[in-house]
Order: structure tokens, then C-alpha cells, then sequence
């Protein structure tokens, strides 16, 4: 069987194999239990409505893609190195303006259209659940970016790089010590 090659070489993210997972298994399980609570909660308090869905499922996913383009190229363009390192760390740059313009964005189609801040977290909540499904160790809101492009963009994630780093190291020193 070939081995799959990397998806895109590009000093802007870390790209992880095609069909590898980046995260283990307590990764996936705080990712289901917490796009479920994101997705589950505010539609128990709030309610739902179609321009909800529409833009936790199209309009914020497809903004996301286009702001994370943005971020990464003028990150790679201005300080390549800061984005090099944002992928381990918990509360990158990159990271941290991805989900500044996501957040506003929704907050701002919270005050111009019938949308409701439901939106918000149920693409959150829906991003965390495709992560869980793709083994996705990146910034949770690009992991439904990335399943449309097909890539594995990884800019860090503010609330998981810390368990996966944990897991990660757990693996490798039970990999070192067989006993």
C-alpha cells in the first residue's frame, strides 16, 4: 500500500497526511462533548430559526474560510515565523484574530438580520464534531474550512492544544517505557 503524501507544502500551516489523525482518542471525546453542549444548549434556551442554520452551516463556514486565507497570507507574508510556532501554542495570533473576526461577524449579523447568536455557537459546536470526525488538531473554527479545501490547516486552538499536547505526550512516553 503507497503511503499518502503530505496535502500542500506551504510555510503557512502544518499539514498533517492525508487520512492521519492529529488528535487521540481523549482529543475526539472533548470535542463531541463540547460541540454537543455548544450546539445542544443555546438551542434548549433559545430556539432555532432557518437563518440560523443557514448561517452556522454556509455563511460563517465559508467567512471563515476566507478570513483563515487572509490571516495565514498575511501572516506568512509579515512574520512567517510567528506562524510557524502558532500551531502549538494556545492562544496564537493567528488564532486569536481568526476567532476575533468570526465572533464578530456573527455578533454584527446578530444586529442587522433575524439571525440570533444560536448561529454562533452551533457552528462552533458543529466545527468542534467535523474536528472530532477528521482527527483535527487545528484551530476548531477552520475544521469545516478545511473539509471543504481538503486541507489541515493548523494556526492553533485556544481550548484543545492543551489536551492534545497532554495526549501527545502521554503516547510518546508510553512509547518509550514498555513497562
Amino acid at each position: 500500500m503507497q503511503e499518502a503524501s503530505p496535502i500542500r507544502t506551504s510555510p503557512i500551516s502544518s499539514i498533517t497526511r492525508a487520512g492521519s489523525r492529529g488528535i487521540g482518542p481523549i482529543g475526539t471525546a472533548a470535542r463531541v462533548v463540547g460541540g454537543l453542549i455548544a450546539i445542544a444548549v443555546p438551542i434548549a434556551l433559545a430556539g432555532i430559526g432557518w437563518w440560523d442554520v443557514g448561517v452556522a452551516l454556509v455563511a460563517l463556514p465559508l467567512l471563515t474560510l476566507a478570513l483563515g486565507a487572509l490571516v495565514t497570507a498575511g501572516y506568512s507574508r509579515y512574520a512567517p515565523e510567528a506562524l510557524a510556532r502558532s500551531r502549538s501554542v494556545i492562544c496564537s495570533g493567528p488564532a486569536c484574530i481568526l476567532w476575533g473576526g468570526v465572533v464578530a461577524a456573527a455578533i454584527a449579523l446578530d444586529f442587522l438580520t433575524p439571525v440570533s447568536e444560536v448561529a454562533l455557537f452551533s457552528f462552533i459546536g458543529a466545527s468542534m464534531l467535523v474536528a472530532a470526525v477528521r482527527g483535527y488538531a487545528g484551530c476548531e473554527v477552520m475544521a469545516i474550512p478545511n473539509s471543504i479545501t481538503g486541507r489541515s490547516d493548523q494556526i492553533g486552538c485556544v481550548l484543545y492544544t492543551p489536551i492534545d499536547r497532554a495526549e501527545a505526550e502521554a503516547g510518546r512516553s508510553s512509547a518509550v517505557d514498555p513497562a
